[in-house]
């Protein structure tokens, strides 16, 4: 009877102990959605600039305030200068066609030795229709030509550079300009053969 009394009653401890599980149960918070606020590199902020969010790089107060204002507009409105232009020097295989020949040309002239050859490679070089520079070892070299115009005009160029500069190979000058004061038919050349070489120093 007992025993049937027990079984009919309802079990309250397990109800207590549900309930217990039930509150020690933490109340779990639901997750919240994760909001990202992008905004294009180009356009403006929508929040004030702080002072963190100034450029490291940006002047100061003072110095910014210590400018003139003219100063200020003239940074403002001046343009940026372009590149300077650069200097580029002409290669080698830029020279033009005449130009190559005359510097053969002449090189080959002032490479010549004896008369013979300095009169071949001079006239080579006249040829093209080319003047020698005023220079002291081309007009040189000129005195041995077997025209005597040619050495003329050596002789008169000699005299013009030898106002202005030293003679860079006198011993060989003099004998030169000795030779065509004996041997030239041309009276005018051999004077002033004569009259240069009395010119140059002792």
């Amino acid at each position: 009877m007992n025993t049937l009394f027990m079984d009919a009653q309802p079990n309250r401890n397990g109800r207590r102990r549900k309930r217990r599980k039930n509150q020690n149960r933490k109340p779990v918070a639901k997750a919240e959605p994760i909001v990202v606020a992008a905004r294009r590199p180009d356009s403006p902020r929508l929040e004030k600039p702080t002072r963190r969010m100034k450029a490291a790089s940006a002047k100061p107060r003072a110095l910014r305030d210590s400018i003139p204002s003219a100063e200020k507009e003239r940074i403002v409105e001046a343009p940026k200068k372009r590149r300077d232009a650069r200097i580029v020097q002409r290669k080698e295989d830029e020279i033009d066609e005449t130009e190559r020949i005359r510097r053969r040309l002449l090189s080959r002239y002032l490479a010549a030795e004896g008369r013979a050859a300095i009169t071949h490679a001079a006239d080579a070089y006249f040829k093209e229709g080319f003047e020698l520079p005023l220079e002291q070892d081309a007009q040189l070299k000129l005195l041995e030509h077997f025209d005597e115009a040619r050495a003329g005009q050596a002789v008169s160029a000699l005299t013009t550079i030898i106002e202005e500069d030293d003679p860079i190979q006198l011993p060989v000058l003099r004998q030169r300009l000795r030779r065509l004061e004996d041997h030239a038919e041309d009276l005018t050349l051999r004077t002033a053969a004569t009259a240069l070489r009395r010119r140059l120093p002792a």
